[in-house]
């Protein structure tokens, strides 16, 4: 009996086998930016550095028959913006996600930063080690003596 209840234990516990075609690029290619990580079908969060003066990706890529692309969000792109690339092949959907990263100029300017005096900061920020806890033990006090006080009698 205890092997008969081992054995449909491990049969609900064993994976079940599910025959499915994977939906994926074969191929994606950048025209006019640069992919990192380099493109691999499993793979589908992507960087894609872009030159300041472009504002969308020009890609090429290869897929199986039967499978529709369709790239979103593909137009006036700026720093951080994200472009993702829909696969669809009959009820079954996968994404692409093109984190989008727009080269800079390198910015020349030197700024330095003033150092503020310890002693011009403000009252609560250098007193705060003792007004903290000062106030935390006399509200402590106050409510000991506010619970526990004792009742005179007559």
């Amino acid at each position: 009996m205890k092997k008969l209840v081992l054995v449909v234990f491990l049969s609900l516990l064993l994976p079940i086998n599910v025959s499915a075609q994977a939906i994926a690029l074969e191929e994606l290619q950048i025209k006019n930016g640069e992919l990192s990580p380099n493109f691999d079908s499993l793979n589908n969060e992507y960087t894609v550095t872009l030159p300041k003066e472009e504002y969308n990706i020009e890609m090429e890529y290869k897929v199986e028959d039967g499978i529709t692309v369709s790239a979103m969000d593909n137009f006036d792109l700026t720093n951080n913006a994200t472009v993702t690339l829909l696969l669809i092949k009959e009820k079954e959907k996968v994404e692409y996600h093109l984190h989008i990263l727009k080269e800079e100029e390198e910015n020349t300017l030197v700024t330095f930063k003033e150092e503020k005096n310890p002693l011009e900061e403000n009252f609560m920020f250098q007193y705060k080690i003792f007004i903290i806890p000062t106030s935390c033990f006399i509200l402590i006090l106050f409510a000991y003596k506010c619970i526990f006080r004792k009742k005179h009698k007559k």
